[in-house]
């Protein structure tokens, strides 16, 4: 693979899940402490750094540790703090961990403007700035409760499904369109959805199998435009396809599955495993991914361990 630089504003477009995960991911990386608030590094991954540079608009250099002085907790709030104001979230998942870090980070910034007050002038414009976020993410989880949930969740799924089917996923292996449709979905409103009425529930399951048929539909005529056997050797011919894939497609699929578990979602852990370093993956060490798969076979395995993912944050 090269190291041409990444299209991130392609990406996002192709793919608008990207900047859903990479806020959550982002906020995950602020840590409120004491008297200080500090920005860590958010991940050892070289694409996801260079992914929260493109969203945040600030440089690389911000995805280290910061000094852990008041200033540059400040300015690293204060970063924060503008990077949210230029993205519209649309994740329940992303609006429910900025939420929380907003109070937390509020909690900090408290501390700091009765312990220094050469700096509150300074402290008291931020938390004027996070009153402001306060009151955005108040309309924004409204909006999210009183809309129609239902009709969006459908809406995504038929724009999804048409997505693929016009072929905009065609230069990624077969395996990797089925993932990159049901993320998609995770990350959206038809994931808002599921969450917020659970997995269980009577709509929820005629949604999720319609999914499924949907998926079907697509996947064997892929399959068949493929010239794919039956018995789909998926490892060896993912490894391939994967091997000649520019540098920023290999790391979407890398950093989309890279939470996911070899024991309870074994076939998104063998995709990262072979997006993230295509030429020597060894998937045989986990018993738990097939060697073969069929459409049917298939969709079955990535359903099962987006249903891992839905029931683990639930």
């Amino acid at each position: 693979m090269d190291n041409s630089p990444i299209l991130f504003e392609n990406l996002t477009r192709a793919h608008p899940q990207l900047t859903e995960k990479a806020l959550v991911d982002f906020v995950n990386g602020l840590e409120v402490m004491d008297d200080h608030i500090r920005f860590r590094q958010l991940t050892d991954s070289h694409f996801a750094g260079r992914l929260l540079g493109f969203v945040s608009g600030e440089s690389a250099k911000r995805q280290h540790a910061i000094d852990q002085n008041v200033a540059a907790s400040l300015t690293t709030v204060s970063t924060w703090l503008q990077c949210l104001q230029k993205l519209q979230l649309h994740s329940d998942l992303a609006v429910t961990k900025i939420a929380h870090k907003l109070s937390e980070t509020r909690q900090g910034v408290m501390r700091l403007q009765a312990r220094h007050e050469a700096l509150r002038q300074d402290v008291d414009e931020l938390l004027l700035a996070m009153d402001d976020m306060d009151k955005n993410f108040s309309q924004l989880s409204l909006r999210i409760e009183q809309v129609n949930d239902g009709r969006l969740a459908s809406q995504q799924m038929d724009a999804v499904f048409s997505k693929w089917q016009a072929g905009h996923l065609q230069h990624f292996p077969v395996v990797a369109r089925l993932f990159l449709v049901f993320d998609e979905l995770y990350w959206g409103d038809f994931g808002n959805y599921c969450r917020q009425c659970g997995w269980q529930h009577r709509e929820i399951a005629r949604l999720s199998q319609q999914v499924k048929d949907n998926s079907l539909v697509q996947l064997k005529q892929d399959w068949a435009q493929a010239k794919l056997p039956t018995a789909y050797d998926w490892q060896g011919d993912t490894r391939q396809n994967l091997q000649g894939l520019a540098t920023e497609h290999n790391g979407l699929i890398a950093y989309l599955t890279e939470d996911a578990g070899d024991v309870v979602m074994p076939l998104l852990w063998g995709l990262n495993q072979l997006a993230d370093k295509p030429e020597k993956a060894n998937l045989s060490v986990n018993n738990r991914i097939p060697f073969f798969l069929t459409p049917e076979n298939a969709i079955n395995r990535v359903s099962h361990d987006f249903e891992v993912r839905y029931a683990s944050i639930q």
